[in-house]
């Protein structure tokens, strides 16, 4: 389901210990060893990772609510390194087309998974 095109939701930690969640696109690794969600760098949920690595991900089949998978793990880097590109990719999957943002600076924040929970209830 994480190489597929379904919205995920990302939950990272405040500062103040509550919990902050962003709908996100989400892409595996080609080896399948680590999740990665790409976002602007300075946005809440960058900020969260840098300071608490821990986060959640959620994916619902948007065809089919009885099939999900929830992931805990956690960042263990946020690279800049072909960031531009990934979003690009990940644009054509959901969208179909380009998503040129100029002046975003982009950052990929690599998620290695601790425990993976699916349920595929047809």
């Amino acid at each position: 389901m994480l190489q597929e095109k379904q919205l995920a939701q990302l939950a990272t930690v405040m500062p103040d210990g509550s919990p902050q969640v962003t709908p996100v696109w989400v892409d595996v690794e080609d080896d399948g060893s680590h999740i990665l969600v790409n976002t602007v760098g300075g946005r809440q949920k960058a900020r969260n990772t840098a300071r608490d690595p821990r986060v959640a991900i959620s994916v619902v089949d948007s065809q089919n609510w009885r099939r999900y998978v929830i992931v805990r793990g956690r960042i263990v880097e946020q690279r800049r390194d072909g960031a531009d590109e990934h979003i690009e990719k990940l644009a054509q999957r959901y969208l179909g087309k380009a998503f040129h943002h100029p002046g975003d600076e982009r950052i990929i924040l690599r998620i290695k998974p601790e425990s993976v929970h699916e349920q595929n209830v047809s």
